[in-house]
């Protein structure tokens, strides 16, 4: 474990991912963009967060839980690969990507609409 660093850890993403690695990343900078214009533009608004917040919440959660049984499909697993408990939780936190990526694209939405009508 002496041996495992960000270098290392680079050359195994890259290796599992391949070319979707940068892909995945720009989105994952994107994102991040959106989130932080969005919370920007709610507090120059002087407008609360909570109900956006939750929408992307709620969103993001009901994105993760339809992925979940998306997943053998997604790994290219078989229909029955989902067999025990852990199973279950493992392909629900592989649906949390598509859950994130949608969950900070409803808070994005969600906020610049928000603090459009403020104005």
């Amino acid at each position: 474990m002496s041996d495992f660093n960000p270098v290392t850890l680079y050359f195994i993403l890259h290796e599992a991912m391949g070319a979707w690695l940068w892909l995945l990343a720009a989105l994952a900078i994107v994102l991040l963009v959106g989130i932080v214009l969005g919370a920007a533009r709610l507090r120059r608004a002087r407008h609360p967060a909570k109900r956006q917040l939750l929408m992307a919440l709620a969103a993001g959660l009901a994105t993760a839980v339809a992925f979940t049984f998306l997943v053998p499909m997604w790994t290219l697993a078989g229909p029955g690969a989902l067999a025990g408990p852990i199973d279950y939780v493992f392909a629900f936190l592989f649906a949390l990507v598509p859950g994130g990526i949608v969950g900070s694209a409803v808070f994005f939405l969600a906020a610049m609409r928000c603090a459009g009508m403020a104005r």
